[in-house]
C-alpha cells in the first residue's frame, strides 16, 4: 500500500519519534486527505509509548492552526466582515479540537483494551512459565528418580550376574548329580524287574489262595443268611410276646390306675374325718384344762380344808357349847368337794382313752 511504504520511507529517514508522528500526520492530512487520529497513528507507526502519538496529534494540529491562521485585522476590511471571520475561526478550532479530543478517547479505549489484553496475555504467559517451570522441576525430579532406579537396575544386574553364575556351578553340579542318578536308575530298574518277577510269582499265589478263600466266604455267607433268617423268626416272636406283655401290662395299669383313684377317695375321706377328730380332740383338750384348773382349784380347797379341820381339832379340847353342828358341816361341804373331785377324774380318764 502507498501510504504503509511512505510511513516505512519516514521512518528511515526520520529517527525521532515526535518528529516522525508529526511527518506521518503531514503525509494522512496533505497527501492522503485522512483526518488523523492518535489510534490510526500508533496502528501504522508503531513506535513509542501510548501517549507518543497523541502528543504529535496535539502538536500537529497546533502547528496547522499557525500555519493556516488568517489575520482579519486589516483596516480595509468591515467590522462585521472581520467578526464573521474571527467566529469562522473559532468555529473552525473548536470543531478540530473537538474531533481531536474524540480521537484521543478512542485512542485511549483501545491503548485500554490493548493493556487489558496485554496483561491477559503476561498472566497466560506467567501461568505457561509456571506450568513449564513445574514441568521441569516433575522432569527434574523423574530424572533423579530415573538415575537412582539405574542404580538400583545396576545393582540388580550385578546380583542377577553373581546368581546367574551360581546357577551355572549348581547346573554343572545338578548335572554331575543326574548322571549318578541314571545309573542308579538304571539299577533300580534291574532289581525292579527281579522284584517284579518275584512278585508275579507272589500275585499268582494270592490268586490261588483268594479263590479259596471267596468259596469259604460264599459257604460262610450262606450260613450267616440261616442265622439271620432264624434270628429273624426269633425276633418276630419275641416282638408278638411283647406285644401281649404290653396289652396285659396296660390292663393292669388301668387297674391300679383305678385302684388309685379309689384310695385317693378313701384318703380324702380319711383326712377329712382325721379334721373333725382332731376338732373334737381340741374341744376336748380344752375342757379337760378347765377340769384340771377346777381340780388345783379343789385340791387348794382340800389344803384349806385340811388345815381348818387340824385347827377345828385343836380347839375340840376346849369346851364349846354346840361343837356338833360345825362338824358336820364341813364334813358334807368336804364329801362334796371329794365327789366332784372323783367325777372330774373320771371325765379326765374317759378322754384320754379316747
Amino acid at each position: 500500500m502507498p501510504l504503509e511504504a511512505d510511513i516505512e520511507a519516514l521512518r528511515e529517514r526520520v529517527p525521532d519519534t515526535q518528529e516522525l508522528y508529526r511527518e506521518v500526520c503531514a503525509l494522512m492530512f496533505f497527501r492522503y486527505g485522512e483526518t488523523p487520529t492518535a489510534n490510526k497513528l500508533y496502528q501504522l507507526v508503531r513506535k513509542g509509548s501510548m501517549s507518543a502519538p497523541a502528543k504529535a496529534l496535539r502538536d500537529f494540529w497546533t502547528e496547522v492552526r499557525d500555519k493556516t491562521r488568517v489575520d482579519v485585522g486589516q483596516p480595509d476590511l468591515p467590522a462585521e466582515v472581520a467578526t464573521a471571520a474571527g467566529e469562522l475561526a473559532a468555529t473552525l478550532w473548536r470543531l478540530s479540537g473537538d474531533t481531536a479530543n474524540a480521537a484521543l478517547e478512542a485512542f485511549r479505549q483501545d491503548a485500554r483494551r490493548e493493556i487489558t489484553e496485554a496483561r491477559e496475555n503476561a498472566q497466560g504467559l506467567a501461568a505457561e512459565r509456571d506450568t513449564a517451570l513445574a514441568a521441569a522441576e516433575q522432569t527434574s525430579r523423574d530424572a533423579a528418580d530415573v538415575r537412582i532406579e539405574n542404580t538400583k537396575l545396576l545393582a540388580r544386574l550385578v546380583e542377577l550376574e553373581t546368581a546367574r553364575t551360581m546357577l551355572t556351578e549348581q547346573l554343572a553340579q545338578s548335572r554331575k548329580e543326574s548322571a549318578a542318578a541314571a545309573t542308579a536308575l538304571s539299577d533300580a530298574r534291574r532289581e525292579f524287574a527281579d522284584e517284579l518277577g518275584k512278585l508275579r510269582v507272589m500275585h499268582n499265589q494270592s490268586e490261588q489262595r483268594l479263590a479259596a478263600t471267596e468259596k469259604r466266604a460264599l459257604l460262610e455267607i450262606d450260613s450267616e443268611r440261616t442265622a439271620a433268617r432264624q434270628t429273624r423268626q426269633e425276633l418276630q416272636a419275641a416282638i408278638d410276646r411283647m406285644a401281649e406283655a404290653q396289652a396285659t401290662h396296660q390292663v393292669e395299669r388301668d387297674q391300679l390306675r383305678d385302684a388309685l383313684a379309689a384310695a385317693k377317695t378313701q384318703l380324702a375321706t380319711s383326712l377329712t374325718r382325721c379334721a373333725d377328730v382332731e376338732g373334737e380332740l381340741a374341744s376336748r383338750e380344752m375342757a379337760l384344762g378347765e377340769q384340771i384348773a377346777a381340780t388345783e382349784l379343789l385340791r387348794k380347797k382340800l389344803e384349806a380344808l385340811s388345815h381348818q379341820l387340824v385347827e377345828s381339832g385343836r380347839s375340840a379340847a376346849t369346851p364349846s357349847p354346840s361343837p356338833r353342828r360345825p362338824s358336820s358341816t364341813r364334813r358334807r361341804s368336804v364329801r362334796r368337794d371329794l365327789k366332784f373331785t372323783e367325777t372330774a377324774a373320771a371325765r379326765r380318764s374317759t378322754a384320754e382313752d379316747r
